[in-house]
């Protein structure tokens, strides 16, 4: 049993993986939700988090909220394929739950001194408010037993050539959190991520699947897989952070190595994960796992058994002729 504090900005792939972090219960404790400014401002965010939080009605688990902005820079606006409020402007009813009064430094400090080496971080946002707490507490980083987190890329950014979105979005804080001595840290990065890629027939399963979290992730995912198309002509949508809600349910979906990353902060290519791979790199020492492929078959199986168990074998099926070699 893995508990986690599922850091976050959603972000229709945030909601995804929120979901599915909640559908194992056997896998995943999630021990709150704090928020974060990244695809959508912490308002948002975090009225956003209320909101999945009801869907899935997991109206239990805690919501603290984080920071506005990054650490040492002004919020930069890009192009967004999150729709104005973050969830595909959908309109829903909106959740109501009571927000924390602590903000979510206080409460990851205080978490992770009361459960020292217990607790798992899962950013998927920028790194804000981790970096924050690491500010805070000289001691934090060694409280927490590990950082899955989705960010960063070892070769081809969506920013810049180089550069990932969450990492671009606060690099200071990216490299804080690298630099700060967490006993393991796992990047998921984009090398994998552009895999997960749910294609219109999985998208067309969830909207027959007919449940309030299947029509939900139908509805959100429409503009995210008109901006796919509109950028790319690629038909379907990528789910970047729900391959974190995996691997903590089944590390077998992702492979990952040895390796030493470091954050650049200025220049052209600011915002970027330069990755040495530790064997080919031998000067240089571990700080944290890369991820460098993926069991797309298995992520989607455990994607679509997990949360629609009734469907599992029609979404096996699926799966099997959509990637069929």
């Amino acid at each position: 049993m893995e508990r986690v504090i599922i850091d976050t900005d959603p972000g229709i792939d945030d909601a995804m993986a929120i979901f599915l972090a909640a559908s194992a219960p056997d896998r995943i404790s999630i021990e709150a939700l704090i928020t974060v400014n990244g695809n959508t401002d912490i308002d948002n965010a975090t009225q956003n988090a209320f909101t999945i939080l009801t869907i899935c009605e997991r109206e239990d688990i805690p919501v603290y909220k984080g920071r506005s902005k990054p650490l040492k820079r002004e919020v930069r606006m890009c192009e967004s394929s999150h729709g104005d409020d973050g969830l595909g402007n959908v309109k829903v009813n909106k959740g109501k739950i009571v927000l924390q009064k602590e903000t979510a430094e206080e409460y990851m400090v205080r978490a992770a001194r009361e459960n020292k080496g217990i607790l798992t971080l899962m950013p998927i946002g920028p790194l804000t408010n981790i970096a924050g707490a690491v500010l805070r507490d000289e001691n934090f980083a060694k409280n927490i037993k590990r950082i899955v987190l989705m960010g960063g890329a070892e070769h081809c950014g969506n920013m810049s050539p180089t550069a990932e979105f969450n990492f671009w979005h606060d690099p200071e804080a990216a490299k804080i959190v690298f630099e700060a001595g967490f006993e393991e840290i796992i990047m998921v990065g984009l090398d994998v991520t552009r895999k997960a890629f749910m294609t219109p027939a999985m998208r067309e399963l969830l909207y027959q699947i007919n449940t309030p979290i299947s029509r939900f992730i139908h509805q959100i995912t429409r503009i995210y897989v008109d901006s796919y198309w509109n950028k790319l002509k690629n038909l379907g949508c990528e789910l970047c952070d729900v391959l974190v809600s995996a691997f903590l349910i089944d590390e077998s979906v992702l492979k990952i190595k040895e390796a030493f990353v470091e954050i650049e902060t200025d220049g052209i290519c600011c915002g970027t994960s330069v990755v040495y791979s530790v064997d080919i790199w031998t000067g240089k020492k571990k700080n944290c796992y890369v991820a460098y492929d993926l069991d797309v078959k298995t992520f989607f199986g455990l994607f679509f058994e997990k949360q629609f168990p009734a469907f599992k074998e029609t979404a096996e099926a699926l799966i099997e002729h959509e990637y069929r070699v």
